[in-house]
């Protein structure tokens, strides 16, 4: 029996399809006490419960990440499975978004794609492979994390603290295709300042509105061309959004205060550094043509912990790629596409702070995360299973 058959003998996909609705179940988004911490407990207990390793370790306010090991006889390389158990809030969701139903060939609910169910996938590897007697020579571990979703100390913990491995999956959902690389992402917050005065007479004043929007008619004229330039063959250019802007107390005065918060998309060779730099420039560009220009720049706290969000490449000759390649084209009967990522995900972490080559593979699209019908195909997250423990056994290496 070849390796990929006696996979497939230690579990019944609708196994590793309830473990994935029952962690939709159960709400770990910012709006619950306790955020991931019931999950996180739930699903120790369920590896536990199936012969795995498991510890749990606090991070943040006592909210743990989820540790479990599949010890190797040694002399292998070690991988890590790596996925988030945090969502964002259900919002104005237009299905049950705890539901966890397995209907019409997909699990619905909040956290399906954005990627409980590649969660689910990434336990259940480690279990079918403990089934199925099968001895890797290098450690395979999961890593359970809080927090992705705000300011990534669940992986900044794992980076820090371990466990350490040769090389990373992060499971966020690509549709089971290896995304080799993604943006890097910054948060700006452009405040302008102006002089109150009365909206009688607005001439003693310096509207801070009316200057904002000088500088974004300036900013959306220099920023593009120049962003143009630094395409990368597989991000394309930097980009940036202007997310929110605000300013002024009531409409009888005029706007000392405008601040306008941007995201910055970045790519390899950019620092938050360089591009401060040059919002500075355009910032003096503004000022050299209006005296009564003024502004200043700062990082919004909330974008990080303590590691900057940097861009993410994995090397295309790391063995890695290849053999997720060819085990995605045996498990699925498809040839699956390199592709990039559109947001920003850990694996930049455990790639830039860790030095851990990281890339992206899990069940499900980015264009159902976060929505109103988040959903995630059954069988994707039923061939995620078979996909992440051939792929360890071919990376780790099986024992003598």
């Amino acid at each position: 029996m070849d390796l990929l058959e006696r996979l497939k003998g230690t579990f019944d996909p609708d196994e590793v399809l309830f473990l994935a609705g029952d962690l939709v179940r159960i709400p770990s988004h910012s709006q619950v006490p306790g955020r991931e911490t019931a999950v996180a407990r739930w699903l120790a207990g369920w590896l536990e419960k199936n012969g795995i390793e498991v510890m749990l370790r606090p991070v943040v306010e006592e909210r743990p990440n989820v540790i479990a090991t599949l010890k190797g006889t040694g002399g292998g390389r070690a991988l890590m499975l790596n996925g988030h158990l945090d969502t964002v809030p259900p919002y104005s969701m237009s299905i049950d978004p705890f539901s966890g139903e397995l209907k019409d060939g997909q699990i619905w609910g909040r956290g399906s794609a954005d990627m409980k169910g590649a969660c689910a996938a990434m336990a259940m590897a480690l279990v079918a492979l403990k089934r199925s007697g099968i001895r890797l020579a290098g450690d395979l571990f999961f890593t359970g994390v809080i927090n992705e979703e705000l300011k990534s100390e669940g992986s900044e913990d794992i980076v820090l603290n371990g466990p350490k491995a040769d090389a990373v999956i992060v499971g966020e959902p690509s549709e089971l295709n290896p995304s080799i690389g993604h943006r890097g992402l910054e948060w700006i917050e452009i405040e302008v300042i102006g002089r109150a005065a009365h909206g009688g007479r607005p001439q003693l004043g310096i509207n801070a509105i009316s200057k904002m929007a000088a500088f974004i008619r300036k900013l959306e004229t220099e920023l593009p061309p120049r962003l143009k330039t630094r395409a990368h063959p597989l991000m394309g250019p930097p980009i940036f959004n202007l997310g929110v802007i605000h300013g002024g107390m009531q409409p009888s005065s005029v706007a000392d205060r405008c601040i306008l918060q941007v995201d910055r998309r970045l790519v390899p060779g950019e620092t938050w550094q360089s591009v401060f730099a040059e919002l500075e420039e355009i910032i003096g560009l503004c000022k050299a043509e209006d005296p009564d220009f003024n502004a200043r720049l700062r990082r919004i706290p909330d974008n990080m912990a303590t590691m900057d969000h940097l861009p993410m490449e994995f090397p295309l000759d790391h063995p890695l790629l290849g053999i997720l390649e060819k085990t995605v084209e045996e498990v699925t009967g498809r040839k699956p596409q390199r592709t990039c990522c559109t947001g920003w995900t850990d694996a930049a972490l455990f790639s830039n702070q860790g030095k851990t080559p990281a890339l992206v593979l899990g069940p499900g699209t980015i264009a159902v995360a976060h929505g109103a019908e988040e959903h995630c195909p059954a069988d994707q997250i039923v061939q995620a299973v078979l996909v992440y423990g051939l792929a360890a056994v071919r990376f780790c290496g099986k024992a003598d």
